[in-house]
């Protein structure tokens, strides 16, 4: 039996990460979803996202999660979603992206285009 995977195609990239809080959500999920208490108050996992800053706190307590430290993105001024989209264009290509090609689809320096691809690979 034959598994045919269904490619991800940028319409759907577009539709799943529609900002930069989506792109923290799916991160926050990928490392804290599995927490069933809060680790500081024992309480039941409720958390919210705080206003302008990149993490989650305990709807109890107010004990912060930050889901980019430690991570490719942690102290990145780069924001979120141009990092999903480098990884998308890396994840998609036979052959790799140039930094030179990241800088043209992202938009960004050159510099910055070749961290976010150094930091990829």
């Amino acid at each position: 039996m034959k598994l045919i995977k269904e490619k991800f195609t940028i319409k759907q990239f577009n539709e799943k990460y529609i900002d930069d809080n989506a792109c923290l959500f799916q991160i926050f999920l990928n490392r804290y979803s599995h927490l069933e208490n809060c680790p500081e108050c024992n309480s039941k996992f409720s958390y919210y996202k705080v206003t302008d800053r990149k993490c989650y706190a305990c709807a109890y307590c107010g004990y912060q999660l930050h889901p980019l430290a430690g991570t490719i993105f942690h102290k990145s001024s780069t924001n979120l979603k141009n990092w999903f989209y480098a990884i998308f264009l890396f994840s998609t290509s036979k052959n790799g992206v140039s930094a030179k090609e990241l800088e043209r689809q992202l938009g960004v320096t050159y510099k910055c285009a070749y961290r976010i691809a150094k930091q990829i690979r």
